[in-house]
């Protein structure tokens, strides 16, 4: 029995948590290593360097939302193949996948560094801080080719049902770029230059490890074919990728165009100091949005891969254990960094004026935080089925439906707090949301779940008998 066998078979709480934890450190160690970036840039350069990467995030979002839109898409396609024991189906999915993102790759890696300056002043960077903007993505940019590539990868790995491997990458990534922050910041003065540059090396360590599993590991279900990857993807596949990746997608190019609105709304009423405190509490934040990330990915393979096999009561269970786990951590987590906002912002930065700032604005931005697990274990669940258009609603509703037009409209009466206040009142708006839409996707699984077991008894009650004395001896 193969490896993704286990996702129809084993007690879903261990083996959520089996596939969560992994899935969460090595989300963990990303994050990590992104908030040392910042640290290393706030006290080496100051608050003009966390602004630059705080303009910067955006792009670089941007560029590796195709990474993670396809990886996720296609390992919605791959989980339920494996469950329905197509295994033809999820090996070319694999090779599909990889030809496309790596095509994906040279466009948009090459646009961004051409036009980076025009990119930049468009996410909100002023004459100020542009010149280290500009510096910062370019040398990010190499990274990013190969981080795509990583994202498709894991995902990929995690929908057999292996999430160790995924997390080890991802933490030895972690490792090496903490160890050559301080070396090329500090030592050898390269400031964002060296930050970028020990991001870049760490991402391409990670993807040679990823290429390894699928070509020299002999427990990987999926075995890539190098030569197989000069062939054009299919297309029934590739069109069932992108419509249920189109969610992650267009969740992510919502959150640039939302940086757009939310850096130019910053600058006009609180100026670089605002940009940078939202760079700060950005990074913060991460440490809450992460393991969420990470229990999603454990749930999603767990959901798609016993759809497929028609298991809806154990989908239905993996869905309820992860939402009261998210909740749970969500609650924790909001105590936790309200409580402690003032020291946490104090290990970005020195400036004392930046530090009251970024502390006030965080308590603000994590308000409505208790329901965000189940706003993403709820859109997870939609993406796991392979329901692509309720997907891409719950992914583009917390952007563009509340948190734009909020940006937009409430800081002409609340000022620098409106923006703030903009996030908790989305928050909540779009899990009211997702809670409606989930109700009423279990009640269609529940009748479908029925109808199944009802066709199932009566195959049954057909299946012929076999008496031994009847059969002919061959």
């Amino acid at each position: 029995m193969d490896r993704s066998q286990r996702l129809g078979t084993e007690k879903i709480k261990p083996l959520l948590w089996s596939l969560s934890l992994p899935a969460m450190i090595g989300m963990l160690s990303v994050t990590i290593y992104n908030v040392a970036d910042t640290i290393f840039i706030g006290h080496a350069v100051g608050t003009l360097g966390i602004a630059a990467i705080s303009v910067s995030l955006p792009l670089m979002m941007s560029i590796t939302t195709f990474g993670q839109a396809i990886g996720l898409g296609g390992a919605s396609v791959i989980s339920r193949a494996l469950g329905a024991g197509n295994k033809a189906k999820a090996q070319l999915t694999l090779h599909s996948l990889l030809t496309i993102i790596i095509s994906i790759n040279f466009i948009l890696i090459t646009l961004a560094y051409l036009k980076a300056g025009f990119f930049l002043k468009l996410f909100g960077a002023n004459d100020e801080i542009l010149p280290y903007a500009v510096q910062y993505v370019r040398w990010s940019l190499p990274g990013s080719f190969f981080l795509n590539i990583l994202f498709v990868s894991v995902h990929q790995i995690r929908a057999e049902g292996n999430a160790r491997f995924p997390m080890f990458s991802q933490i030895l990534g972690g490792v090496l770029n903490i160890i050559f922050d301080p070396i090329f910041i500090f030592g050898l003065g390269w400031g964002l230059m060296g930050a970028a540059l020990a991001s870049s090396i760490s991402q391409f360590v990670g993807f040679c490890l990823a290429m390894w599993y699928f070509t020299k590991n002999p427990k990987s279900v999926l075995k890539l074919n190098i030569r197989k990857l000069w062939a054009l993807p299919d297309k029934a596949i590739t069109l069932e990728v992108l419509a249920i990746g189109a969610s992650s997608f267009g969740r992510q190019i919502a959150g640039s165009i939302m940086s757009i609105v939310l850096n130019n709304a910053l600058l006009r009423y609180g100026g670089a100091a605002s940009i940078a405190a939202f760079g700060i509490i950005n990074r913060i934040t991460m440490f809450m949005f992460m393991p969420l990330f990470g229990l999603n990915q454990g749930f999603m393979p767990i959901a798609g891969f016993n759809y497929g096999a028609k298991k809806i009561l154990r989908v239905l269970r993996g869905m309820k254990i992860a939402i009261i786990w998210s909740t749970s951590f969500c609650i924790a987590t909001l105590i936790l960094f309200f409580v402690f906002a003032n020291s946490i912002v104090s290990v970005f930065t020195t400036d004392k004026e930046l530090i009251a700032m970024a502390t006030k604005s965080l308590r603000i931005f994590i308000l409505a935080f208790p329901v965000v697990g189940f706003q993403i274990v709820g859109s997870g669940l939609f993406q796991a089925l392979g329901k692509a258009k309720a997907s891409m609603f719950l992914a583009l509703a917390r952007q563009v439906l509340f948190l734009i037009p909020f940006v937009l409209i409430f800081p002409k009466f609340w000022g620098e707090n409106g923006i703030w206040f903009s996030f908790p009142i989305s928050d909540f708006l779009a899990a009211s949301v997702t809670f409606l839409m989930v109700v009423n996707l279990v009640k269609k699984l529940k009748k479908e779940d029925k109808e199944n077991r009802r066709l199932n008894l009566e195959k049954a009650k057909t299946k012929p008998k076999f008496n031994l004395q009847d059969e002919t001896v061959l």
